[in-house]
């Protein structure tokens, strides 16, 4: 169950239309399938044996402040990165006027030991193993998602800050080392009382949200 604070609803309506595919460097893109996404809905239809393995982690570190998506591709062995960050007025174009919220982007190739050993970083931080059934994911603080598909097998769970663990998971580890965006990774810390934040809340000018780990995916 989705748990929405403030006058939201609207963006979090559009914001549950199921993802399919599409940029989602695109902030129009994120904003109607931002929590399908999350979720990994389109992991999970194509999900089943002999379909390649994919793994989709998000990085949520204070949601209108940073988000960080990873997406592996185990056919092409590539790591696809995107960061968003609060919009820039400096890259504003009359070319594209989206341009100040669009996500930066980069990939890295993998090599075989690479891929390997960031699979193996994903087991040993509890991937594949019993989902964290009941955990929150709050929007303004921080946490990891993970939808995956491997060996057929369709998975959902999450991590939050403050966890024993959470800055020493081994996969987080390893992706912000090969990120290649340039952008600095917000770290983890006590969220601040914001009476400007509360302010633009009670108006509906922000969004805020919880999302939840179930049994068999991202609770709805």
């Amino acid at each position: 169950m989705r748990r929405i604070s403030g006058v939201v609803m609207v963006g979090l309506t559009l914001a549950g239309c199921t993802y399919g595919g599409g940029d989602m460097a695109d902030p129009l893109t994120r904003k109607f399938h931002w929590f399908s996404y999350v979720a990994g809905d389109d992991i999970r239809a194509t999900c089943q044996a002999g379909t390649p393995d994919r793994f989709r982690l998000v990085y949520n570190g204070v949601y209108d402040q940073q988000l960080r998506l990873y997406e592996v591709d185990s056919v092409r062995r590539l790591l696809s990165v995107k960061v968003t960050a609060p919009g820039n007025a400096s890259r504003l174009s009359g070319d594209d006027l989206l341009a100040p919220w669009r996500a930066v982007e980069g990939s890295v190739p993998l090599e075989p030991a690479a891929y390997a050993q960031l699979v193996d970083d994903f087991t040993a931080a509890g991937l594949f193993g019993p989902p964290a059934i009941g955990r929150e994911l709050p929007s303004r603080g921080y946490h990891w998602s993970a939808a995956s598909c491997k060996d057929g097998r369709f998975r959902f769970t999450g991590w939050t800050y403050p966890d024993a663990g959470f800055e020493a998971l081994p996969f987080a580890v390893t992706l912000f080392a090969v990120d290649p965006t340039g952008v600095a990774v917000a770290r983890p810390g006590p969220i601040a009382v914001d009476p400007q934040y509360e302010e633009k809340l009670r108006r509906g000018e922000v969004t805020s949200f919880s999302l939840k780990v179930g049994a068999d995916g991202m609770v709805r």
